[in-house]
């Protein structure tokens, strides 16, 4: 069926006509004639209830079109693409979402424009004059309704392998599945994705783990048998078994964990009841709640090349290091976001610390040590300073790394402890850093140079940590104590 009358039609004109830039393109399209229909992403996310982030119009001549309603709006214009025409029209200064975005239709009919895109719940249109008609030449509003991501053929995805990616961030997005067809057809293609530019696999990786079900869309893609082609760092970790706390081989383990660091950002307060709200307002940051998944998939990364048998006993000392450095390898030909890549390395690196400081405290709790706390302020601070600007996001990766820990030498109670502790860690550093904000330093690094006669280099930022920290436990207060204490070091370096 190529259109559709009814609800969708008139929802979709509800939602376009509640902005008035929005009617008056309807009103310019009205008195000149001009064809434009509202396409993609926006038709699909009315039609089930979302928020619209991009307002797509595809028409003829649009390049004419945009400047006209620019000129007669006050308005600014940016020509995007010159190739298949683009052009954007910023309604909204500073505001990423407001633009609207005119784009040539690549065939003749607004039909067979359709027919060329990605997935049939993408291939939908809208006549902006206010027709009370759905263009669907695919059959997208039938699998929106079965919440299906389907390609219209073979052929569209070929056209483009990066769409084999894409497919799964709409299964992480909306929370679909894949066709059979489809996902027979993205199976064959997958190997074709490393043959796209880095960058646009980056854009497509940031979108998929930033999305709230991208662990699902990762089982997906492993139970069509096409993870490791889509993601070929994980090949390695399929079938290497670990023992102990663990009850699946490192792939398993890795899948398991980001669905529970996943269940972690979702609903916080299972695992945070007293920090929930901290760790909501952090992951609203842009690239955090990706950095969070994509730290928790790469966690572990590392550890085939690190195995090794001990009298018995598996092994895997530097598999942290190692991690880190198969993500920025990986980040690097993705060309992903500097801050994420920062916070990811933060993440990955660091993601034993918390579990062991929590183990140790347990340790000091059964043997009655601890009769308030069973974790010093200070060892807290000491890890998530290491660990900014992904504290919040590092105990993250821990619940969910030790909640997919299932094996003969994990106990449930142990496992709810450590939450626990975990929690207090966080709500007893963000109370610190709230009373400590207005703290001054006591001595800056050119002064701390000046008074030693020291050169700039690493021993510098050692000094000035050491000072801050017994700052921080009150074991100094004055600017003539810090240069006291940093004397102290010094001298005991020499010996």
């Amino acid at each position: 069926m190529f259109r559709v009358s009814g609800e969708p039609a008139r929802a979709l004109r509800h939602a376009w006509m509640a902005e008035p830039l929005h009617a008056a393109v309807t009103e310019l399209a009205i008195e000149h004639g001009y064809e434009l229909h509202l396409v993609g992403g926006a038709v699909r996310d009315v039609i089930l209830g979302r928020d619209v982030g991009d307002w797509d119009l595809a028409g003829r001549g649009v390049i004419d079109i945009a400047r006209r309603f620019a000129r007669g709006h006050d308005l600014r214009t940016v020509v995007l693409h010159e190739d298949l025409p683009t052009v954007r029209v910023i309604s909204r200064p500073g505001d990423p979402t407001g633009f609207l975005d005119f784009v040539e239709l690549r065939a003749p009919t607004i039909e067979q424009d359709l027919l060329q895109r990605d997935f049939t719940i993408n291939a939908l249109a809208w006549d902006v004059r206010g027709a009370d008609v759905l263009v669907d030449p695919t059959g997208g509003l039938s699998d929106l309704r079965r919440c299906t991501v389907c390609a219209p053929s073979r052929e569209v995805l070929a056209s483009d392998p990066l769409r084999v990616l894409r497919a799964f961030r709409f299964v992480a997005q909306l929370h679909f599945s894949v066709e059979s067809a489809t996902g027979e057809w993205l199976a064959e293609l997958a190997p074709r994705v490393h043959d796209m530019p880095g960058e646009r696999i980056g854009q497509e990786i940031v979108k998929l783990f930033a999305a709230p079900h991208a662990a699902d869309a990762l089982q997906a893609a492993e139970e069509l048998g096409m993870l490791e082609a889509l993601l070929p760092p994980l090949a390695g970790m399929r079938g290497v078994m670990q023992g102990g706390y663990h009850h699946l081989d490192v792939l398993g383990h890795t899948l398991l964990a980001v669905h529970e660091a996943e269940r972690a950002i979702n609903e916080p307060q299972i695992f945070f009841p007293r920090a929930a709200e901290a760790i909501r307002s952090w992951l609203r940051a842009p690239g955090n709640q990706a950095a969070v998944r994509l730290a928790t998939l790469f966690h572990d990364v590392g550890k085939p090349e690190c195995r090794t048998q001990d009298a018995g006993q598996t092994r895997f000392l530097g598999h942290a290091d190692a991690s880190a450095a198969t993500f920025l390898d990986c980040a690097e030909r993705w060309r992903l976001p500097t801050h994420i890549r920062r916070q990811v390395v933060r993440m990955v690196r660091l993601h034993m610390r918390p579990l062991e400081l929590a183990n140790s405290g347990l340790k000091a709790e059964a043997a009655g040590q601890y009769p308030s706390s069973v974790v010093t302020l200070r060892a807290i601070r000491r890890l998530m300073r290491d660990a900014e600007p992904a504290a919040i996001g590092l105990l993250l990766v821990a619940v969910g790394d030790r909640s997919a820990c299932r094996g003969p030498a994990s106990r449930l109670e142990q496992r709810g402890r450590l939450y626990e502790l975990f929690d207090e860690m966080l709500v007893r550093y963000l109370d610190w850093l709230r009373e400590n904000r207005e703290r001054p330093r006591l001595i800056g690094g050119a002064a701390l140079m000046e008074a030693l006669g020291l050169p700039e280099g690493p021993l510098v930022g050692e000094l000035l940590d050491a000072i801050a920290e017994a700052y921080e436990d009150r074991e100094i207060t004055t600017e003539d104590e810090a240069l006291t204490l940093a004397r102290q070091l010094l001298a005991d370096m020499d010996e």
